[in-house]
């Protein structure tokens, strides 16, 4: 992947292009908002890691800037620990997720990755599909061989999120992190509740269950046998 890095501590950003490039991934550093907002619109990147503390322009302000002008890169914040009215107003100004820094390399690859394959799978019509299932995070729709699913809102965020990374495995942990904003996993079965709904309503008799189960992990959703 090419990589726009935002940050404005010169060691921080040195040490993050490092560990970016033994994981494969080309970068180009901007160490302010203004920086960033120029080389984003004028060059082309699969992602943006953006630090929300910068000179200038913050990171939240970037974010917002490059969505007004149609720039649909994926952004992934960076943001301190703890901070969590920084992460909900990035989310809010457009940026796809967040990392609490400092991110292990190994974490990074992996949200990058998700988001790379989430910009993928959904179209302009917010369509996603996988196997037999069809969600449209527009509509607020969700049909499997084209019948209609009957699913509460949780569940239908849950399935997107599955459909979304079809084929990997989605963890408890990440389910917590975005759909309830939660940095850590209760301790109650309330993902596991959800999905028992999910699989009632999507599963006919003689339907095959695309919903694995990854015992002591949490599930992934399969598009083939």
């Amino acid at each position: 992947m090419q990589l726009l890095v935002v940050e404005d501590d010169a060691m921080a950003a040195k040490q993050l292009v490092a560990d970016l490039a033994e994981l494969g991934h080309g970068t180009m550093v901007a160490q302010d908002g203004r920086a960033a907002l120029s080389l984003a619109t004028d060059s082309k990147f699969d992602a943006v890691l953006l630090d929300v503390m910068l000179p200038y322009v913050d990171g939240v302000g970037v974010a917002k800037l490059l969505r007004e002008r149609g720039i649909d890169v994926p952004i992934i914040m960076l943001t301190a620990l703890g901070d969590l009215d920084q992460r909900l107003d990035g989310l809010d100004a457009g940026a796809d997720d967040y990392l609490v820094k400092p991110a292990a390399p190994a974490e990074i690859d992996a949200r990058l990755r998700a988001i790379i394959r989430r910009a993928a799978r959904t179209n302009e019509s917010g369509v996603m599909r996988a196997g037999d299932i069809e969600v449209n995070e527009i509509k607020y729709r969700a049909m499997r061989a084209g019948r209609p699913l009957a699913l509460q809102n949780l569940e239908f965020r849950i399935l997107c999120e599955l459909v979304r990374n079809a084929n990997s495995v989605v963890t408890r942990q990440m389910l917590y992190q975005t759909i309830w904003n939660f940095d850590f996993e209760p301790a109650t079965n309330v993902v596991d509740a959800h999905i028992r709904r999910i699989r009632l309503q999507i599963n006919q008799p003689g339907e095959r269950d695309p919903i694995k189960t990854i015992r002591g992990v949490g599930y992934m959703f399969t598009d083939k046998e």
